[in-house]
């Protein structure tokens, strides 16, 4: 079911895709052109790679922790895995983090929050993309949260607000500790109620120019479900489906438009 499910996700999204050349916002063409089809070769790309490389080669292992919500399922499952297998099943293709390192480095974020840290990958990605940026991480894993920490101090990134717990016990907490978002990338909980549930509390800290990324946009209809209800919420502006990704934006000067990418 989850890969017929799939199959037809990606069958809607080409059949309502558009390309950058039919989209008649400036700010969404210039954002499609820098952001998301920009094919440079950046400098930090290399040791950022390179990281990535090592860590989904290694054999070692660690403990993780899966925070189960469907029914019938313990409030959380651990087990053991090889850290190299982990991670490439987890966290994100190099393209993708490198999108996420060109947004971080477009948009200049003064503060970030992340949703997901697994093994720090994304992390390290948009904190090269604009070292500046204040970076608040969220992992539920300790195991995973201190892979990350290793690389965070291999980087010399030093001022890294890792923390580690269930996000439905640490994120309001977390939040008081911030005062504005200027960009959130959720990438933890790819469930329905979870998922609304942290936008509605990042929202609390939302501003003008804020940036809301939520991965596995259509990962299954209940995210298919969250994904609609957030493009239709009053408060935002418009919001940039590039299939495995969406963005969020709160723009007051842009007209409210759900704009689906060929990406």
């Amino acid at each position: 079911m989850k890969q017929l499910w799939a199959v037809l996700s990606y069958a809607k999204y080409l059949l309502n895709s558009k390309s950058r050349y039919k989209t008649h916002s400036p700010f969404v063409y210039e954002f499609i052109n820098e952001v998301l089809r920009n094919k440079k070769d950046y400098p930090e790309f290399g040791k950022l790679h390179e990281h990535r490389k090592t860590i989904t080669k290694s054999s070692s292992v660690v403990e993780t922790v899966d925070f189960g919500s469907r029914a019938g399922v313990k409030q959380y499952v651990t087990y053991i895995e090889k850290v190299g297998e982990l991670s490439s099943k987890r966290t994100h293709s190099k393209k993708r983090l490198e999108l996420l390192f060109r947004l971080a480095r477009y948009f200049r974020p003064k503060q970030i929050l992340e949703m997901g840290t697994c093994v720090g990958f994304s992390s390290l990605y948009l904190k090269e993309g604009f070292p500046e940026a204040k970076l608040t991480t969220m992992e539920g894993c300790a195991g995973l949260a201190g892979i990350a920490d290793e690389g965070f101090r291999k980087f010399n990134f030093n001022n890294i607000n890792l923390i580690t717990g269930n996000f439905n016990n640490t994120l309001e907490s977390s939040l008081k500790n911030i005062e504005t978002i200027d960009l959130a990338f959720f990438d933890g909980n790819h469930q329905e109620k979870p998922t609304l549930y942290y936008f509605e509390k990042c929202m609390e800290k939302m501003n003008d120019d804020s940036i809301f990324v939520f991965d596995d946009i259509h990962y299954s209809p209940g995210m298919d479900r969250a994904w609609k209800t957030i493009c239709r919420d009053p408060r935002v502006s418009f919001t940039i489906d590039i299939f495995w990704c969406g963005f969020v934006f709160f723009k007051k000067d842009i007209a409210k438009q759900n704009f689906v990418i060929r990406y």
